[in-house]
């Protein structure tokens, strides 16, 4: 190997090992919108009122949900329980589609799914969960009405363009 090649090989060895001793790019950080999610971290009494409808029948019920920030800080998960099993959630921003997206199970065998928008202090998801055989499509309001307390409200769509409330109530963070 002449002289020449030998100072090549030398010299592309030492850039390689240069560029392989870089340090890794840093991890994305959540964003703006990812932070938003931070308000269901913690635990929470949630109260509602059941319309009567085809599912359950009329009533008020009473349950806890806990939220916990995922490591990274890019999603919630959420664990509800109460009179009506227990509902285990993943809420996150899709940065992609530029909205809030949610997965849910429940101890029922209800499955969902929802996409939702912020405006405001106003939380909207339009849900389209799965149960006994039947797609039902609806939209979910959450107004945060202060830094420990949001209201909801579950409509049901009626296959004629409009919704009917199945369920109304409030939610009160009683622990970080």
């Amino acid at each position: 190997m002449s002289t020449r090649s030998s100072v090549a090989v030398i010299l592309i060895c030492g850039f390689t090992s240069l560029s392989l001793a870089q340090a890794p790019p840093a991890p994305p950080k959540p964003g703006p919108e990812h932070k938003k999610l931070e308000y269901f971290v913690g635990n929470w009494t949630v109260e509602s009122e059941i319309k009567a409808n085809e599912f359950v029948p009329a009533g008020k019920t009473v349950g806890t949900e806990i939220g916990t920030l995922g490591p990274g800080g890019f999603y919630v998960e959420s664990r509800a329980e109460g009179q009506f099993g227990t509902r285990l959630a993943i809420i996150a921003y899709d940065s992609h589609a530029k909205v809030y997206t949610s997965y849910y199970a429940s101890s029922l065998g209800l499955v969902g799914t929802a996409t939702g928008t912020v405006n405001g202090n106003t939380w909207t998801w339009m849900v389209e969960d799965k149960y006994a055989g039947q797609s039902v499509k609806g939209r979910t309001t959450n107004t945060t009405l202060s830094p420990t307390e949001y209201a909801f409200k579950y409509e049901m769509a009626d296959g004629k363009g409009g919704y009917t409330t199945i369920l109304e109530g409030k939610a009160t963070k009683v622990a970080p």
